[in-house]
């Protein structure tokens, strides 16, 4: 492969990085248990979300050789209304005024990206999605809880 090819292929495979911290003694500490679903962010899964409120995690699932496990957690985030978060995202990826980091997201990996959900009352919305952000740390949340901010600002 001539050199030029070969920075080509750099130069797009950085258009693509993302970094994740996997971190196994904040996983160990997440004690809390949901029934999770998932679905493909397209208009024709619009009436498979619930109304209520939760938290909820955008993923890239790229189903390669239909690998079950293969996902990326790319955003956690809380809601009052699950159904109106999906379906903000799903316009978000037409619309140029959002946020920068979630556009491209949707816009980059469109055909991979996956909303994932879970029932939280409303009391408990902040402290479950703090719990995810702190086991997590995705790449795409701009805020964290105070204990893992500090630490990820140092990098």
């Amino acid at each position: 492969m001539p050199v030029f090819d070969v920075i080509q292929e750099q130069d797009e495979l950085k258009a693509h990085e993302h970094h994740f911290y996997l971190w196994p003694r904040k996983w160990k500490k997440y004690l809390d248990t949901h029934n999770w679903e998932i679905c493909r962010l397209n208009a024709t899964e619009r009436d498979r979300i619930p109304k209520g409120s939760g938290v909820y995690s955008i993923l890239i699932q790229p189903g390669i050789a239909n690998h079950p496990a293969c996902s990326y957690l790319m955003y956690v985030g809380k809601t009052e209304s699950l159904r109106r978060r999906f379906m903000d995202y799903f316009n978000e990826k037409k619309r140029e005024t959002g946020r920068p980091k979630i556009f491209r997201i949707l816009n980059k990996y469109e055909d991979y990206v996956c909303f994932c959900y879970t029932i939280v009352s409303i009391s408990d919305l902040s402290d479950v999605e703090d719990n995810l952000l702190i086991a997590y740390i995705p790449p795409n949340n701009d805020q964290y809880p105070a204990e893992i901010r500090r630490i990820v600002g140092a990098f």
